[in-house]
């Protein structure tokens, strides 16, 4: 074969590769800004608000930035508001809990929207930005904007947090008794750990004195070791709050990793059948800090 045509062929080659090489960084790099995946508009499927991204329909401007350090959990908790969108003209207030759209978990009405509000008047929300309600999912709120009685909906102009979600007290207690079970998990939970001692990941709050805990053995953050095994266990805790501090603590259920999920190995799980909880947090035992989840 010609030399020459062998030079062309390579360097047609690189030019494919290194324009390949491109396309990805800059898909990637968009994709991993994405908080749950492609967020689909309105009335839009997922795969529908990808294809929106990849043609470069002003999709971009629903995307996280990836220096975006806001506090939106402590924003929360001070029932502060959050600006969405500009609305223009008089807007009107609706209150409930902020719920996303799932397909096979939405009121019929609400299907075709991406958020809504679940309450005393019940509304399809709409708009642009609208990602940023991502932080107050299943969380009581109050959102403001423009109100379009005909269709039930509302054009998102800012969102706070309420209720429960922003009483001083109980997010206290719920930090205080979460901190104690972190420090005291290795002395309340019915087995030993098998080779260091247990760590706190998560506490889902079924109501304020009932907790799922979920822990798993601190060897599994040692870079150095070997085991393949997966520690997770989970509890279910019954508390009561003591006079002179700590807590009482009764265990309903305890459960053992399987091969796919959690099994239940002693106890029973009285609360399987709840849907929501009102509360879950992850905790960080380098920082010493929980991160509210859900």
């Amino acid at each position: 074969m010609n030399k020459s045509k062998l030079i062309w062929g390579g360097i047609v080659a690189v030019a494919l590769i290194f324009a390949g090489f491109l396309w990805y960084q800059s898909f990637g790099n968009r994709g991993k800004n994405l908080p749950n995946g492609p967020q689909a508009k309105d009335g839009e499927n997922a795969a529908d608000s990808l294809e929106s991204i990849l043609s470069g329909d002003g999709a971009d401007d629903e995307i996280f930035s990836e220096e975006d350090e806001t506090d939106y959990n402590a924003i929360c908790e001070k029932g502060e508001w959050l600006k969405i969108a500009d609305q223009s003209g008089d807007t009107s207030n609706v209150s409930g809990k902020l719920r996303k759209v799932y397909p096979d978990d939405t009121p019929s009405q609400f299907k075709s929207y991406r958020y809504y509000i679940e309450g005393t008047e019940s509304s399809g929300l709409t708009g642009s930005d609208l990602f940023k309600l991502d932080y107050f999912e299943d969380r009581e709120v109050e959102v403001q904007g423009l109100k379009n009685a005909a269709k039930n909906e509302i054009a998102v102009s800012q969102v706070k947090c309420a209720g429960a979600e922003t009483d001083k007290d109980l997010i206290e207690s719920r930090k205080t008794l979460m901190n104690w079970l972190a420090t005291n998990i290795n002395s309340v939970v019915p087995q030993k750990a098998k080779y260091e001692k247990w760590v706190v990941l998560t506490v889902d709050f079924v109501d304020e004195r009932n907790v799922y805990v979920e822990y798993y053995d601190s060897i599994e953050d040692d870079e150095n070791s070997e085991i393949e095994e997966d520690t997770a266990k989970k509890v279910l805790l019954e508390t009561a709050a003591k006079s002179g501090g700590g807590y009482d603590i009764k265990s309903l259920a305890y459960w053992e990793m399987g091969e796919d999920d959690f099994e239940l190995k002693t106890g029973t799980d009285k609360y399987e059948n709840v849907d929501d909880f009102i509360a879950s947090f992850e905790y960080d035992p380098e920082l010493n800090t929980w991160e509210r989840i859900d």
